[in-house]
């Protein structure tokens, strides 16, 4: 075999080819949709609904906070001046509602750096996804069309070629 020649017995070798060239192309497309959707969820998610359930849960936190100062000063009035298991039990819960609270502060300031972070990532990678994209949607065609051609000259050949001589 020479270098830049094949031999090929039969244009079905092209034509098998070809279905497996026209599968590869259809995965690259749906691939390059299931990424935008994926993408697109991911979004919302941390634009809209992460964001939303955070602020939900800052609110319930900052009820909590204060349901349990009220019950830390009910008990510490109420202890008149000395230090009570319920005033001690009081203090404890304040403070992990306060930690907890602090927690949802945090989740909710990194949701909104990670949504502006992911955007600008997002931008740098879709510059390929799109080259790519590109490229399939001008190279197909042309590689498909090309494909056609040496099916038809192969079947052409092969037309004038007696049985048995093949």
């Amino acid at each position: 075999m020479s270098q830049g020649s094949a031999r090929i017995d039969s244009p079905e070798v092209i034509r098998h080819f070809r279905g497996r060239y026209v599968a590869f192309d259809n995965t690259c497309r749906n691939t390059l949709m299931a990424v935008d959707a994926s993408i697109k969820r991911t979004s919302e998610w941390l634009k809209g609904e992460r964001q939303v359930q955070l602020k939900q849960e800052m609110r319930r936190s900052e009820n909590a906070v204060n349901l349990a100062q009220n019950e830390y000063n009910r008990a510490r009035f109420t202890a008149s001046g000395k230090a009570s298991q319920a005033t001690i039990d009081a203090k404890k819960a304040l403070d992990r509602e306060k930690r907890k609270k602090e927690e949802v502060e945090s989740m909710l300031e990194r949701t909104k750096k990670w949504a502006v972070l992911f955007d600008a990532e997002v931008e740098k990678s879709l510059a390929s996804l799109k080259a790519f994209s590109i490229l399939l949607e001008g190279t197909t065609p042309r590689a498909l069309a090309r494909l056609d051609v040496m099916v038809e000259k192969l079947e052409e050949y092969f037309g004038h070629i007696p049985p048995g001589k093949a």
